[in-house]
């Protein structure tokens, strides 16, 4: 792949951002986010409640359903979000290796936009590189999905279409 096109994964999720609506990886990492942290929690508790015969298999029951009720919940909320879109402009670029730094953008007045997660692969952007940008709030943050900078030979694929706020995306111009 020539440094001209964007990944694969990438264009399929502008693709579908692009008509208001998330791809089916986003929407799945965003479902079963909490899913890794819950299952390391509860590990130990499952292998020390299994010692306890029928009681120990309730706790385990009660671990597994209560791990379902956080999926159905969450496709519940994700399947309603509404997704938006910005121009921002990349004004701090963190180095590579600070991977547990948010990602901070900011809008033409300098207002800064944190996103508290982000989906996307790392992108190669520059110091005040304007970038298409997809995100969604849920739960009071950010979720930044993808970012596209607009100088890109392949950005046409990422702006907005007509379906777009259709479909129920936000499209901000500032």
């Amino acid at each position: 792949m020539s440094p001209d096109q964007l990944p694969s994964e990438h264009l399929r999720d502008v693709k579908r951002n692009r008509h208001g609506r998330l791809s089916a990886r986003q929407r799945v990492e965003l479902i079963t986010e909490p899913l890794a942290t819950l299952m390391l929690l509860s590990v130990p508790l499952i292998l020390i409640a299994g010692r306890y015969g029928p009681a120990g298999r309730t706790v385990v029951l009660a671990l597994v359903a209560g791990f379902v009720i956080t999926i159905v919940l969450r496709a519940l909320r994700f399947s309603r979000v509404k997704l938006n879109y910005r121009i921002l402009f990349a004004e701090r670029l963190h180095p590579r290796w600070m991977f547990w730094r948010k990602t901070v953008l900011t809008n033409r007045s300098g207002e800064p936009f944190r996103f508290d997660q982000r989906l996307s692969r790392k992108t190669k952007i520059k110091p005040d590189q304007s970038l298409h940008v997809y995100y969604v709030e849920a739960a009071g943050r950010r979720i930044l999905l993808n970012m596209t900078p607009r100088d890109h030979p392949q950005a046409e694929h990422a702006e907005p279409s007509d379906s777009f706020t259709y479909a129920g995306g936000t499209l901000y111009g500032d």
